[in-house]
């Protein structure tokens, strides 16, 4: 029997997991790789040449995608789900949607096990459970075999609302390989992602720095200081006490690196799905620049730059039934894709693979975590200072200065 080979590059894999739900010897198990990312790996002694996991490939293979219909800007009409949200709180309210119709609504979650990270895909069945999805998470999320489960729900004629980033969207898609109507999937735009083992040893280093016991929870965007990138790690301190540690994104390593592009998988930088044509429903994201694109809205309607504020792409007929359904629980008001793209720029093309990536990964793959952030220090010594001083002042203040450095 002729040997299967998934892929010859890693360029050509997104480590959506597809493969492994598809295999019906489960011969494929999802491993990490030298630093940390994941990767199919056959057990050839189980696969029988089948090559469904060669077909199944939505990132080898075309995978449908679609004009958006219509754009929007949007916010939670609920205070309290806008502030535990990233940006407009748009997800939480599609959720409970689809919750209050008996719905089950998969996405990613930041579970600590014995205080290490664990990203990865889970389903809710209750309002009271969707607080796990909520936020945004710069990290792979491992599929398991949530793809298994999602088809079981869907045969069932359970509603399913799918969440994820685009290539585990299509990774679905391609799974399920037939159209559901009881199936409503959410794209993110997506920078790119790093891998959970890279992210785990950061924060394991934080910890240490602040000689806390463990970690117990991680929240990349807190909005304490308002909508941005602000993190927040929660430690067990030395005494047993709860610690709330609060850092912006430029003052620390792993969010710096993340935010200039600099420790995603291979493939992130030709990913196929950055570009206006779209593999979900719907698309949402930050709205970044809506004070350029849209001063009107600001200070009405519930948009207030501080509380955070999303854009909703509409991309099929469906989604756009999903965004009429949500009316009453979401505020949103039309925008257009040029706008929306202007600041997000992995709506019209992948993100830059910087030279300094195979360096950063040599570093973490030889000597750990340590030496990557003694690398960072030296780089990025000013910017670390300035937002250090920056953080120091009220946040009331900091909008002022940020408006009068912006002209």
């Amino acid at each position: 029997m002729e040997d299967v080979i998934l892929f010859k590059n890693k360029v050509n894999c997104c480590g959506c997991g597809a493969c492994a739900n598809i295999c019906p010897q489960r011969a494929i198990k999802i491993k990490e790789d030298e630093c940390g990312f994941l990767y199919p790996v056959i057990d050839k002694k189980k696969c029988v040449g089948c090559k469904l996991c060669k077909k199944v490939c939505a990132y080898q293979n075309k995978t449908p995608q679609n004009e958006p219909i219509k754009v929007f800007a949007a916010v939670n009409k609920n205070e309290s789900q806008l502030m535990n949200s990233a940006s407009g709180g748009v997800f939480s309210a599609i959720a409970k949607q689809i919750l209050a119709d008996d719905g089950i609504v998969f996405g990613a979650t930041l579970d600590f096990e014995k205080g290490h990270a664990v990203p990865h895909h889970v389903f809710v069945e209750k309002e009271s459970e969707l607080y796990r999805l909520q936020g945004s998470k710069y990290v792979q999320s491992a599929i398991g075999d949530m793809y298994i489960l999602a088809k079981q729900f869907l045969d069932e004629g359970r509603k399913v609302l799918f969440s994820g980033t685009p290539c585990q969207v299509a990774g679905l898609y391609s799974f399920l390989n037939k159209e559901y109507q009881n199936l409503v999937t959410i794209d993110l735009i997506c920078h790119g992602v790093p891998n959970a083992k890279f992210f785990d040893d950061y924060i394991q280093m934080e910890t240490r720095k602040r000689k806390g016991k463990k970690v117990v929870g991680y929240s990349f965007r807190d909005k304490k200081k308002g909508w941005g990138m602000n993190e927040r790690i929660d430690i067990i301190d030395i005494n047993g006490k709860l610690k709330n540690i609060y850092v912006r994104a430029r003052a620390n390593s792993y969010n710096t690196l993340f935010l200039d592009g600099e420790i995603y998988r291979e493939n992130c930088y030709e990913c196929k799905y950055a570009t206006r044509l779209r593999v979900g429903d719907l698309t949402i994201g930050d709205y970044w620049g809506i004070e350029h694109e849209h001063p009107e809205l600001l200070g009405k309607y519930g948009y207030e730059e501080k509380k955070g504020i999303s854009c909703i792409l509409a991309n099929s007929n469906k989604g756009l039934a999903i965004c009429k359904e949500s009316s009453d629980l979401l505020q949103m008001n039309e925008s257009t894709f040029s706008k929306v793209s202007n600041r997000n720029g992995q709506l019209k093309k992948p993100s830059e693979k910087k030279e300094s990536r195979e360096k950063i990964l040599q570093l973490y793959s030889e000597y750990g975590y340590e030496k990557v952030e003694g690398w960072f220090r030296k780089k990025y010594m000013k910017q670390i200072i300035a937002h250090s001083i920056y953080n120091k002042i009220p946040r009331k203040v900091g909008i002022k200065l940020k408006k009068i450095l912006k002209g």
